[in-house]
């Protein structure tokens, strides 16, 4: 990636977090999600931590956090049952016969 791109990617992600009134303050605390694969390349600020695929239609998804972390520990405690919950939410559409939405919150 050039300079400008990784600068401007940098500015996006200060401004996501900065219009974000849940920053405001000294910790800030980042959901994790996961992204459709076609989406990914939308999502500018986006740190995939791991894919998982539906196991019904084959449809790729990056698990991951938007912006940056001040626990990285803590990431790697949470990534261990993320895949699961997102394998029930992918189930669930399938059962409910409706479109896997392009982002998920995995953090409930």
């Amino acid at each position: 990636m050039s300079g400008e791109l990784q600068r401007a990617s940098r500015r996006e992600e200060v401004a996501m977090l900065a219009s974000d009134p849940s920053t405001h303050g000294t910790h800030v605390h980042i959901s994790p999600v996961a992204i459709h694969d076609k989406e990914l390349r939308k999502a500018g600020s986006f740190r995939i931590e791991i894919f998982e695929l539906c196991s019904l239609c084959g449809a790729r998804f990056g698990i991951g956090y938007f912006g940056a972390s001040e626990e990285p520990s803590k990431f790697v405690e949470e990534m261990e049952g993320l895949p699961g919950k997102l394998i029930e939410i992918l189930a669930t559409d399938h059962r409910h016969q409706r479109q896997h939405k392009e982002r998920i919150d995995l953090d409930f």
